[in-house]
């Protein structure tokens, strides 16, 4: 992979010192790049039990060696750190120019270390890089900050990533925003950013990016796009985008309702769906280098927030600031996702927070008078933006909320935290585990927590055909499709093509050796994923999270689901603890969670 790999950029924003750091062969054979180099260099680079918003703390920015060569969906990069949420590994995914620059600047990624006694902003030019004064930026939204930063440059086709007010204030969940509309989003990797007092980065490059056998790397892209077209998934999904999925989770009973309490929401239904959605577009719209098409421009056109517009919202903003919050206005719901973008936060778990603290009013476990006089209940739209704004600023109770749903429940106690829904401190996204099983295995054991970017387990047990109320088969099935999409993020490319053409890890074995001339057959595709979640998983350990973390909310185990296909179910201890040990075995993990002798002797670690 010599041809698109082999140099990092250093960055020490204490000192104000820049080097190149060459990456070895070596870990791109063992590792390739994106999600696989981003561990063995935190594992390696950071020390032991380091405050996640410390200076000490390692902020990467990673491509893969598929970036920025033609293949569909590899305009991604992936922002790795010691998460402030989970005090755990953190990877968080986006896409945008920003990636592809890197690359034409001559870099596969960027390391940020220290912290700059002043806000600033990183401006990189090839193999020019500045650390610039950011006080005309700091406090600015990240919409002013980019559209400022691309008329400072004069050039509209620069790559750029920001963090809004809410990652300057350290929200826990804040994002890093790139191209406007695009979020690393899970895991408070703009909090990370806001702690460095980085406000942007800015990267404009020039140099080609070597292909090993461009005619190949067109022939696959003409099959494929060719596989794209006859393909009714990706047709649907074209046409729908990603609030298609609201329609499957609502059929199959796993619609986040009510924070969780419900499967499904009959209101839901051509307001905030598909149908909902889709009479809102006004563009479809497609990532860098992607021919799939999957997302859109919507327009709000009546009512008070009329003339916002907005690149989605995608399913996870639909389901947790809709049936999570039983508010059924999709000009709502596009509005928050507006403000969460300009603000820089995280939509699943600013919706997630929401929604708790919606249920612990119900209950009688806050007042308005905790709240500043507002009272945040579930169906009141202008309740749920004003409690967004006291998260993003750090006003009053906003305080409490910024940190997070089990921070929120441990300051609230009077067993709020039975239904505070979380792993390992992150938010569940808008997917409820009691109607489909491997989905709360996937939560548990998932590294950075409960997360839907591991593994999609709806499409075997709503989809599928995989029974969804039984843990039998669950944890093999969760272990092939976590190796899957490690291997993808690896590389690093967007996983929707792979699930929408479909494509298969054979189909990038091929990707790879046209851009690179390297050859690694699917077999060996697995043994790195091995790899890299075992070594993960170590440094999980290394950092005070073992077994005991891999866990479900008290509702998710002990509370029968309400209504829909699965009323009655609750995964329950038991058979969590089953699919953990089974899960364990097959990765090679003794019963405590810890890598085994032999499991890191295979894989050289």
């Amino acid at each position: 992979m010599k041809a698109i790999c082999g140099r990092l950029l250093e960055i020490d924003l204490s000192s104000g010192r820049t080097k190149d750091l060459p990456i070895q062969d070596e870990l791109y054979e063992k590792y390739l790049g994106g999600r696989g180099l981003g561990i063995r260099l935190l594992h390696d680079m950071l020390p032991p039990k380091t405050d996640p918003l410390s200076p000490d703390n390692l902020l990467f920015f990673l491509t893969g060696p598929l970036t920025g060569t033609l293949v569909t969906g590899s305009s991604k990069f992936v922002v790795i750190t010691k998460s402030p949420l989970t005090h755990g590994w953190c990877d968080s995914y986006s896409s945008g120019r920003i990636s592809v620059e890197l690359k034409k600047a001559g870099y596969d990624g960027l390391v940020i270390r220290g912290r700059a006694n002043h806000p600033c902003y990183l401006r990189i030019d090839n193999r020019s890089v500045e650390i610039r004064d950011a006080n005309l930026i700091w406090g600015r939204d990240s919409f002013e900050t980019e559209n400022m930063l691309k008329q400072m440059e004069a050039d509209a086709s620069v790559g750029v990533s920001s963090i809004g007010p809410a990652g300057e204030k350290l929200v826990k969940f804040a994002s890093i925003n790139s191209d406007l509309y695009r979020q690393a989003g899970r895991g408070g990797v703009g909090a990370v950013m806001g702690s460095k007092n980085l406000k942007a980065i800015v990267v404009k490059g020039a140099q080609g990016i070597e292909l090993h056998d461009r005619k190949r790397m067109i022939e696959l892209n003409r099959k494929n796009y060719e596989r794209a077209k006859q393909s009714e998934v990706a047709k649907a999904r074209t046409k729908y985008g990603t609030p298609l999925t609201l329609n499957i989770t609502h059929a199959g009973g796993i619609l986040p309702t009510k924070n969780f309490q419900y499967g499904t929401w009959e209101k839901a239904l051509e307001k905030i769906d598909s149908i909902g959605v889709s009479r809102s577009v006004t563009a479809h719209k497609a990532c860098l280098s992607c021919f799939i098409r999957c997302s859109f421009e919507t327009r709000i056109s009546e009512g008070k927030y009329r003339g916002g517009v907005l690149e989605g919202p995608e399913y996870e903003t639909l389901g947790m600031f809709g049936s999570n919050q039983l508010i059924d206005s999709l000009p709502f719901i596009i509005q928050a996702n507006i403000l969460c973008d300009k603000w820089g936060m995280d939509t699943i778990s600013a919706g997630n927070v929401i929604g708790f603290i919606m249920e612990c009013f119900e209950r009688e476990l806050i007042s308005p008078k905790q709240t500043g006089g507002l009272e945040i209940r579930f169906g009141d739209p202008e309740a749920s933006l004003a409690a967004l704004e006291m998260m993003a600023m750090r006003q009053g109770f906003g305080e409490i909320m910024a940190e997070g749903v089990r921070a929120a429940a441990n300051h609230i106690g009077n067993g709020s935290e039975r239904f505070a829904m979380h792993v390992k401190g992150l938010e569940f996204p808008a997917y409820e585990p009691r109607g489909a099983f491997g989905s709360g295995l996937s939560y548990a054991v998932s590294p950075r927590g409960a997360c839907h970017r591991r593994a999609w387990p709806p499409a075997k047990e709503i989809l599928g055909g995989y029974p969804p109320y039984t843990i039998e088969g669950k944890a093999a099935m969760i272990k092939e499709l976590y190796d899957e999409n490690c291997v993808l993020h690896s590389l690093l490319v967007c996983d929707m093509p792979a699930k929408f053409i479909p494509l298969s890890l054979s189909d990038y074995s091929e990707y790879l050796e046209a851009a690179s001339g390297v050859s690694i057959p699917k077999e060996d595709f697995h043994k790195i994923a091995e790899r890299i979640e075992t070594l993960i998983r170590m440094f999980n350990n290394r950092e005070g999270l073992s077994r005991k973390d891999d866990t479900l909310p008290y509702r998710t185990l002990n509370e029968p689901l309400l209504d829909g296909p699965a009323k009655g179910q609750c995964i329950g201890e038991e058979n969590l603890n089953k699919m953990i040990d089974e899960y364990y075995t097959l990765r090679g993990w003794d019963a405590s969670g810890l890598p085994t002798e032999e499991t890191l002797k295979r894989h050289g670690l």
